[in-house]
């Protein structure tokens, strides 16, 4: 009577469980991994494990990478780099890497293979090369079904009710209890915050042969992502600067916040900035999970602290943040300058690109991310990158005493997928700079430090200085005029050759108008 009463009231509950789409961002590689990371080794390692842990009595077996890359390619699995990426990655997730922590992370980048999996023919009519009745003259017409475009994290549901059953099999394989590794894949909805996956699954008193139904039947997309930020925040009304002259340019900028009060990550969506100038330094931003989606020809400064950072898309664009707490993933851009702190970098699809990084300030990170200040580069996908310390420094970031544009520690750069049709041309994948880099300056007001503080009067004194030198020379009003005249030359022909630093200037300019 006791079980019928506690199923029931689950029932009545109406429970979801919502995939927790920042798994995905913080442990998936920048790239598709080999195909001998499949479903079939990743059950062999599991029995592995399995099997120590039994002979050695412990109910949670933690590893080391050399141990995890070792028991990996025993079992079938290839590229150390790629194994290594996998750990650094769910190193910097989990702090302390156990055995099930290594199996979710493997098992997460099935989705690349499933995603492939999924490519089949956009129209009814490539089944035949016949000619099928059209509309006109009262014939039959073919349905032509309309191409569907999902979301990324739309992508991650479908993904975990097709192998959702699978990963079962991995974590669970007969034990009594269930594994808590699964609270970090899965939010139940409609719940107290201290209420996790297993918390809600043990008190719903379901047998361990019915779980997986029970939450397949119940699975929903990311309550606290991108999606719900479009479809449910609010939208963003932040001054931008306009870097050309027209009236309009471009489609208005989207910008939105997911501002709701059980959410556990403020998500910021940036999309669409194109032609435009950004500044911003203000508790909005603070500590925001920020996604910038195809912005082109601009200049963002999201100057305060974030927790994680993602670019995709972009070109031309030169994007400049303080301190990002978890990782930084730049995905499909091309001609990007990005200027970050973050203990992880991630790169993808991503060519002639400048990453100007070092690792976080903040005192409960430092030690941590100088040790493991780590760069994952696609190296089936980029080209043409570099990579040089990070080199602004302004009030709030905390370095006031430290020098910059210097790094501490050089980061660990790992190549996966290394491309041998690049390595047959000598082609450079990147370049690691560690020589110092020219310190720049943020282009706001009372935000530079005292030493470093931005000269707003320096184009002012250097035209009163020309103009006072061409005064003490003994010329005709002939000669000065055919002088102004080459100056205003060569003058015009730097402006084109500074086209970037013009459009910065005009976008600085507008911005300044409109606050």
């Amino acid at each position: 009577l006791i079980h019928f009463i506690k199923r029931g009231l689950i029932e009545r509950m109406d429970l979801k469980f919502h995939v927790n789409s920042e798994l995905f961002d913080r442990l998936l590689l920048p790239g598709v991994p080999n195909n001998t990371i499949n479903c079939g080794n990743i059950k062999k390692l599991a029995k592995v494990w399995k099997i120590r842990r039994e002979c050695t009595n412990q109910k949670e077996l933690y590893i080391s990478q050399t141990t995890f890359t070792k028991d990996a390619l025993s079992v079938g699995f290839k590229d150390e780099q790629m194994l290594e990426a996998i750990f650094i990655l769910s190193q910097h997730y989990f702090s302390e890497v156990k055995t099930d922590n290594l199996l979710l992370a493997l098992f997460l980048q099935l989705i690349y293979t499933h995603n492939l999996s999924l490519t089949r023919s956009s129209s009814v009519e490539r089944l035949s090369r016949e000619e099928w009745p059209r509309k006109y003259e009262n014939h039959l017409a073919a349905l032509r079904p309309k191409p569907v475009k999902l979301h990324e994290e739309e992508e991650q549901l479908k993904f975990l009710q097709y192998r959702f059953k699978d990963l079962w099999s991995i974590l669970q394989e007969d034990q009594p209890t269930l594994n808590p590794t699964l609270d970090h894949l899965l939010n139940p909805s409609n719940t107290s915050q201290d209420m996790t996956f297993t918390k809600v699954i043990s008190k719903a008193d379901i047998p361990m042969n019915q779980v997986p139904d029970f939450v397949l039947a119940r699975l929903e997309v990311c309550k606290n992502g991108v999606l719900s930020c479009i479809k449910q925040g609010r939208r963003l009304s932040w001054p931008l600067g306009d870097n050309t002259r027209c009236l309009e340019t471009s489609q208005p900028a989207k910008m939105a916040i997911d501002c709701q009060k059980n959410n556990q990550r403020k998500i910021i969506v940036i999309n669409q900035i194109n032609e435009k100038t950004l500044g911003k330094f203000s508790s909005t931003l603070d500590g925001g999970t920020v996604k910038i989606h195809r912005c082109k020809n601009s200049f963002l400064y999201l100057l305060s602290p974030l927790e994680s950072l993602t670019i995709t898309k972009c070109e031309n664009t030169r994007i400049i943040t303080g301190q990002v707490t978890n990782i930084v993933r730049v995905r499909d851009c091309r001609n990007v300058e990005l200027v970050t702190m973050s203990p992880l970098v991630t790169v993808e699809a991503s060519w002639e690109s400048s990453l100007l990084v070092s690792p976080p300030n903040d005192r409960k990170l430092r030690e941590f991310s100088d040790r493991d200040f780590t760069i994952l580069v696609d190296g089936q996908t980029c080209g043409k990158l570099e990579v040089k310390p990070y080199n602004v420094n302004y009030k709030g970031l905390g370095l006031q005493d430290e020098r910059v544009s210097v790094w501490k520690v050089e980061p660990k750069i790992v190549i996966i997928n290394p491309s041998m049709q690049r390595s047959s041309r000598n082609e450079e994948l990147i370049h690691l700079s560690s020589e110092e880099t020219q310190p720049s300056k943020i282009p706001f007001i009372n935000i530079n430090l005292p030493n470093s503080q931005f000269d707003e009067r320096k184009g002012e004194d250097v035209s009163e200085t020309w103009r006072q030198y061409l005064e003490q020379q003994d010329l005709t009003s002939e000669e000065k005029e055919r002088v102004e005249g080459e100056v205003s030359k060569l003058f015009s022909r730097w402006c084109r050759i500074q086209k970037k630093s013009r459009k910065e200037l005009n976008g600085l300019i507008s911005l300044a108008n409109k606050l």
